[in-house]
Order: C-alpha cells, then structure tokens, then sequence
C-alpha cells in the first residue's frame, strides 16, 4: 500500500509543479514624467508656461499577464494620465482593458481602448501626437479638436480583437462599442503590412455621435519607410460629419544622429462645409531634436508654425483663442523619462 501511495503522491506534486510553471503571471508597474517649458503665441498674444508631454503624455500604470498554457494568456492594462507639473491624476481614463490571447487566433480585449483609426494618427507622423509639433494639432476631428467625437483617440465600452503575430508582416484591429451614455455606438477596424523597412495601414470608423444619429466617419492611410538612419512618414486622413468635411496630409521624416534624432513635419489641413459654403485650411510646419541621454531619458526641442487661410482658424493648443484668419506658433524645450 506505502509503496503504491507514494509513486502517485509523487507523480500528482510533479504535474501540479508543471501546471504551475505553465501559469505563470506577472504584474508591471510602468509610466513617463514629461515636463518642459513652453512660448505660445496666438495672434498677437504670446503666452508662457511650464508645459508637459512634449514628447509623450505623462502617465502612471499597471499592467500584467498570466500565462495559462497552450498558447493561451489573459492581461490586464491599467493606465492614466498625469500632471507633474501640478500633481494631477488618478484615474484610468487613458485605457483600461482585460484581454485573453491566443498564440494561434489572436487577441479578444475589453475595456477602454484605444480606436484603430487613432493608431495610424500616432505611428505615422514624426511628433506622434504630442507636444507643439504634433500633426494631430491640425488632423484631430474638426479643427484639431479631440472633442469632435468621443471615439478620435478612444472608445469606452469597447469590444476589440487583435490579429495573432507571424502572419508574415501582417497586423490588425477591429473594434465595436455600444452606445452607452453619451458615447455613440462605434465601429472600426485597421489593416496593416510592416516589415523590410516598409510599414503601411488603410483605417476606417464610424460612430453615431449624437442622439439624432448623425455618424462621424474617419478614413485614414499612412505609411513610413525606413533606410538606415532615414525614416519618412506619410498620412491621408479624412473627417467627415453631416455637412461637414476635413482633409488633411502629413508628411515627415526621422533623422537619426549619434544619441539624438532630427525630428521634421509638414501638415496640410483643409475644412469645408457644404451647408454654409465654408472653406479654409490650414498649415504646420515642425521641426524638433531629441538627444537620448539613455534609454529612458531624453532631452527634447521643438518649434512650430501654424500658418491660415483668411477665414482659418487652425492653431496650437494651449495658447490664447485666435480670431479667423490669425496664425499661430509654438516652441518648447523638455526632459522626458520613463519607468
């Protein structure tokens, strides 16, 4: 009997030492301080500040994983704005998402989760999406508004899934949300090819964004290719709700040189509206250095120029409001670390 029991007790400890090798888990804690200094000038009024995410959005989270075995994990993602220049923060708004992965079949995710068509506004232009140089300053919405719809660069209440890796360069996301509140309903996706220096996505969406139904749609496709030290970045992004229309072009380019890197962008901005006859653009024109003192601390400076049509009202945020027609610039100077 002893001898029996014990070869049994040996062989259940050693499957449930293998089980819990196969689930393993871990939990992260990550984020970035980006704090600089800032000259605004709108019109004729010129502002000065402590300014922050220059280069990337500060921010403070959590994320983990478990592995489950056979391929399968499930995650967690955690994250939310910042302010150090006055200690702001606290909540989970920038994403907050469960997922269960497969190797083989992809990602499911929940949550609050960036949209597929935001993507392409961030991964193809040279100053992503921050700071004076940003393409997004022309390209977000409506007069580079976030606020145009809900769903520019995030959607609550999302349902999301991920193409697996190894399909040969291939990527992709497709996402829905319900429409609850005051977030409309919203459908999206992104197709995309990266590899031998060549990386390109076609994104479209659309979402209801009022309660009389009105759809806000977004088309986009970007690029970049990459030689050496030389990368360059395009994009095409189009807007459109009801009446209203806006088409924007970006085109970029990263030098790298030594520990820094020569940032360079030009977006071109036009906003038309059928119902009224309304017709005006808007141009910025970027540059910028980054010198990377290590792998997670850099030093950065940007200038900009937002030069408009008689009627345009593009313009830097963060500065005085603008009447019509007025230019507007920008330069800033920032640490950026990450943990």
């Amino acid at each position: 009997m002893n001898f029996t029991v014990k070869p049994l007790a040996a062989v259940a400890l050693a499957g449930a030492s293998a089980l819990a090798a196969a689930q393993t888990s871990g939990v992260t804690l990550f984020g970035v301080l980006d704090v600089g200094v800032q000259r605004l000038k709108n019109g004729s009024k010129t502002l000065n500040l402590e300014s922050i995410d220059g280069m990337q959005t500060s921010r403070i989270g959590f994320r983990g994983r478990e592995d489950l075995g056979n391929g399968l994990s499930a995650s967690f993602h955690l994250e939310g704005a910042i302010g150090p220049d006055v200690g702001a923060g606290g909540d989970w708004r920038r994403r907050a998402t469960v997922s269960l992965a497969s190797k083989a079949a992809g990602e499911l995710r929940l949550g609050r989760d960036y949209t597929p068509t935001f993507w392409s506004i961030s991964r193809f232009n040279a100053f992503g999406t921050n700071g004076v140089g940003a393409a997004s300053n022309l390209v977000y919405g409506f007069d580079g508004v976030s606020g145009t719809s809900k769903t520019v660069i995030r959607s609550d209440n999302s349902v999301g899934y991920f193409l697996p890796d190894g399909l040969g360069g291939v990527y992709g996301q497709a996402m829905v949300a319900a429409g609850e509140g005051t977030t409309g309903r919203y459908v999206g996706g992104r197709i995309g090819y990266a590899g031998s220096g060549v990386d390109v996505a076609l994104a479209v969406s659309e979402t209801v964004n009022t309660n009389a139904g009105d759809k806000f749609k977004v088309t986009n496709l970007g690029g970049s290719y990459t030689l050496g030290a030389l990368k360059l970045l395009g994009l095409v992004h189009i807007s459109k709700l009801t009446t209203r229309e806006q088409k924007n072009y970006v085109v970029g380019a990263h030098y790298a040189v030594g520990a820094g890197l020569i940032r360079a962008s030009f977006v071109n901005a036009q906003s038309t509206n059928s119902a009224n006859g309304e017709n005006y653009t808007g141009k910025l024109l970027a540059i910028g250095y980054v010198h990377n003192l290590s792998k997670r601390t850099s030093l950065y400076t940007t200038l900009s120029q937002v030069n408009n049509s008689r009627t345009g009202r593009f313009l830097i945020p963060g500065g005085s409001a603008i009447a019509r027609g007025e230019d507007s610039s920008g330069v800033e100077a920032g640490i950026y670390h990450s943990f």
